[in-house]
């Protein structure tokens, strides 16, 4: 029984931490891609200059965790963005903006902006 209590205590802490994230799309161009499959590695980028490929961007991405409960970094952003990503299509994104957000006098958050874009192989 009380397993069952933590394990419900858990969750529902779990819950409650990611409720707190928003993160959201806006597509961009004429292009569109299949969805990619979960398991799809998506690159990532800090800047253009690191791309030596042709690409299209396909949407800007961005998300917001106040971090309430956890301090937060970039790296935890890295995910749910990747996520995002391969659900228009996207192989790689380019972190564009990345700051700390606060909750009380403490920066515990994490917002991100990242271009989700596609790199184009020689059949595309």
């Amino acid at each position: 029984m009380m397993k069952i209590m933590r394990i419900s205590l858990i969750a529902t802490l779990c819950l409650l931490i990611y409720a707190c994230a928003n993160i959201s799309v806006h597509k961009i161009g004429q292009f569109s891609y299949p969805q990619l499959k979960e398991n799809e590695n998506v690159l990532v980028f800090t800047a253009d200059n690191q791309i030596r490929e042709k690409y299209e961007v396909l949407g800007i991405i961005s998300y917001n965790n106040p971090g309430k409960y956890q301090i937060l970094t970039l790296e935890s952003a890295i995910e749910p963005l990747k996520e995002k990503a391969r659900q228009i299509g996207a192989n790689a994104i380019i972190i564009d903006k990345s700051q700390p957000v606060k909750s009380g006098i403490i920066s515990t958050g994490i917002y991100v902006e990242a271009r989700a874009i596609r790199l184009l192989t020689s059949g595309e």
